[in-house]
């Protein structure tokens, strides 16, 4: 039997009439929409679905059939992209390292792709009316529409226009603008701002330092001086502040900042090729204790190992800290506030080291109860995102730690995004294609 003759309505679904059809081509219309919603926690449209049964008739059914096949892959590829996965990184990530692939996208693409394959074999919306069709094309086509007029109207960054998911210009933008315009400029040593590269040309550092990667962190030129001056109300002095170049994912900012390198995930970075030149190598040469902190498990994109590889010998995750307070998040873990405090009273204790702390707590979707919590840091401060007041508060909650402990001594501390916002990512709202760093001393006199 010809695949492509599963068109005609499956006599499995024959018991299903009137009513019952035009139920299931809903189901299958909004079942992006769901699926998108679910992993990306929180309320999203997908409109493209909407498209498809009013050219039913109008296409080939092998053309037809094909061109729904091939959006399934188009969705799937956007919903990896806005994890900041993209196709070059897939063999890295779920061939390399799939014991530590996200899980939750992993169990959410399979199920899409499962109930997809279901109501594309038995195509319910060819039992519709004519009527239906072009009301549905007419519902897709006005939020789609809304979508890409809202940027001219000045909102182009509003929660509606991120609500609404085009994942065909998305997945177009992902392949084509975005390898064209970042394989070629970051790959390999950077002298741009890193912590490594501002560690190694300073004349001389304390006993004590603090290097944290805050996850989706983004700011605009005036909001981060705004973030300056209440570091500095807050007991901070800030030695240097600005904006550096990211690219990828977490993995790949941590790997900037320790290294001073822009790696490419297309295959098993080398990281024993550089890694004697990494900060952990560099502090440990001059008689620091190097620690690494971070929430989550260790499993998860094979973090331990990659760690080991950069030199953080000694580190501690969520299974080692599980006497701390947990936040909630699509990757429940330790509390950033938990994390850092308990960092900052490790390194108290400690005469010369060199702690590095990963946070969590921003990672989107942010859960709506964390910003009920303990967000009490840099309020007088618009923020465009959830992302980042919950990063913002990481960042205070260090400076807080820090500036009332003055048994530490002097400390010097380095807080820089990993990536932007998925959400925002290059946001004209946002510093567009960096992430902001300030480095800053505290209790050190003279």
């Amino acid at each position: 039997m010809n695949v492509f003759s599963a068109y005609k309505e499956s006599p499995h679904f024959s018991f299903l009439s009137g009513k019952a059809v035009y139920i299931r081509c809903l189901l299958w219309l909004l079942l992006p929409s769901v699926i998108w919603s679910f992993v990306f926690g929180g309320f999203y449209f997908c409109a493209e679905p909407f498209v498809f049964p009013f050219i039913e008739k109008r296409l080939n059914p092998k053309v037809s059939f094909g061109l729904k096949i091939l959006w399934i892959f188009v969705f799937l590829i956007a919903m990896l992209a806005s994890w900041n996965i993209y196709p070059a990184a897939y063999h890295f990530y779920f061939l390399i390292l799939m014991g530590g692939a996200p899980l939750q996208v992993v169990f959410a693409c399979c199920i899409f792709v499962f109930l997809m394959c279901i109501f594309l074999f038995s195509a319910p919306y060819r039992e519709t009316s004519a009527g239906f069709k072009k009301s549905i094309l007419i519902i897709g086509g006005c939020f789609i529409f809304m979508k890409f007029m809202m940027p001219v109207l000045g909102q182009s960054d509003g929660m509606i226009r991120r609500n609404i998911i085009a994942s065909s210009p998305f997945v177009f933008k992902v392949l084509v603008l975005d390898a064209q315009s970042k394989d070629n400029k970051f790959l390999g040593p950077t002298n741009a701002p890193t912590f490594l590269n501002h560690l190694t040309s300073a004349r001389e550092v304390p006993a004590k330092i603090v290097l944290m990667v805050v996850e989706s962190w983004g700011e605009s030129q005036a909001s981060l001086s705004e973030v300056k001056k209440n570091i500095v109300q807050n007991g901070g002095n800030i030695i240097e502040a600005g904006f550096t170049d990211y690219h990828g994912s977490t993995l790949q900012g941590e790997v900037r900042e320790l290294c001073s390198q822009y790696i490419k995930l297309d295959a098993r970075p080398n990281f024993s090729s550089f890694s004697g030149d990494c900060a952990p190598a560099y502090m440990k040469k001059k008689g620091y204790e190097v620690l690494g902190l971070h929430g989550y498990l260790q499993m998860f994109y094979a973090r331990k190992s990659v760690w080991k590889e950069l030199g953080i010998d000694n580190s501690y995750f969520r299974t080692d800290l599980n006497q701390l307070k947990t936040c909630p998040g699509r990757f429940s873990g330790i509390c950033d506030e938990e994390l850092i405090r308990y960092g900052v009273d490790v390194i108290a204790g400690k005469d010369k080291v060199f702690l590095y702390m990963l946070s969590l707590s921003s990672h989107e979707p942010v859960a709506s109860s964390m910003l009920h919590m303990s967000t009490q840091y840099f309020q007088n401060i618009h923020a465009v995102n959830e992302s980042q007041i919950v990063a913002r508060n990481a960042v205070g909650t260090l400076v807080a730690a820090l500036s009332n402990k003055p048994q530490l001594g002097c400390t010097e501390a380095y807080v820089v995004g990993d990536h932007q916002p998925p959400s925002m990512g290059n946001s004209d709202q946002l510093q567009a294609h960096q992430v902001p760093y300030v480095r800053m001393s505290f209790n050190c006199h003279g």
